[in-house]
């Protein structure tokens, strides 16, 4: 028995795989939706709302991401459309084993002439040792409208959590008229993360981190504003650039729930006082 080999074989678990869809068209003075897929892990939920455009909130009834779940989207805003998409709650990507591929989730964005998408979800939680690929890919026209947020909170401070390792990649493409004007990309892969994000450099030990993102024909005139805005103590973290008609706000803070009050005012100027969407009401 002394040379008997023992060999141990890895489980392999049950993954998620998800898919949704929308479009929809403008019909006389009001948005309406025109196609509805989802399957899987994946639902939209559409809210009642006061106005003229479509709301809809994403629900992942698996209760979390795991590293090998797979989750495909796509979203149509036909011409004068107005969209708002967000989701239901915060998002929760769990730690991953050493051998388990990431967890993957894609998604499309047609906006058409005059049309306004609006991308709106809660912040994406990633626990310690979580492995996530994302990839967002955007084409819209001159005179559509897109705005985009994407909020990310690195562990669960309230926990104790201390990160050690994330394996992380997240794009961004937005293609306007057929031409590239955003390539935004981030790609954090560590085994020291607390001592990489103690960096000034990097978020000077914040765990909290924004990005807004508005693509407009008025998006550059809304600079100045929001430099006024900005100069309000809690914003101390945060900073606005404008170029090639966008406006991009990044921030930083300490908790998830002290950046998305933060976020709240900056989305309400670059909103025009919209009504916020009706799951970031609470």
């Amino acid at each position: 028995m002394r040379n008997a080999k023992v060999r141990f074989v890895v489980a392999s678990l049950q993954r998620a795989r998800g898919r949704f869809g929308l479009e929809v068209r403008q019909r006389g003075q009001v948005t309406r939706m025109a196609d509805l897929e989802q399957g899987g892990c994946c639902r939209l939920l559409f809210p009642r709302i006061a106005g003229a455009g479509v709301e809809a909130a994403t629900v992942n009834i698996s209760g979390g991401i795991a590293a090998g779940d797979r989750i495909e989207g796509w979203l149509i805003c036909r011409q004068g459309s107005d969209l708002l998409l967000t989701s239901q709650a915060a998002e929760r990507v769990y730690r991953a084993r050493p051998h388990d591929a990431p967890a993957t989730m894609t998604l499309t964005c047609q906006i058409e002439p005059d049309a306004r998408l609006e991308w709106l979800p809660h912040g994406t939680i990633f626990f310690d040792g979580s492995s996530f690929n994302r990839r967002m890919q955007v084409d819209m026209a001159g005179s559509a409208e897109f705005l985009f947020l994407e909020s990310r909170i690195f562990g669960r401070k309230g926990s104790g959590e201390v990160l050690s390792g994330l394996n992380i990649i997240d794009r961004l493409s937005i293609k306007r008229d057929g031409k590239l004007v955003l390539e935004e990309a981030l790609r954090l892969e560590s085994q020291s993360v607390a001592k990489l994000l103690a960096q000034a450099a990097v978020s000077g030990g914040q765990c909290s981190v924004a990005t807004i993102v508005l693509v407009s024909p008025n998006a550059v005139s809304l600079l100045e504003k929001l430099r006024v805005h900005l100069q309000a103590p809690e914003y101390a973290g945060f900073a606005v650039s404008a170029w090639n008609g966008m406006v991009v706000v990044r921030g930083l803070a300490e908790s998830g729930w002290l950046l998305e009050k933060a976020l709240r005012g900056v989305l309400a100027l670059l909103r025009q006082n919209r009504p916020m969407p009706s799951t970031w009401r609470s």
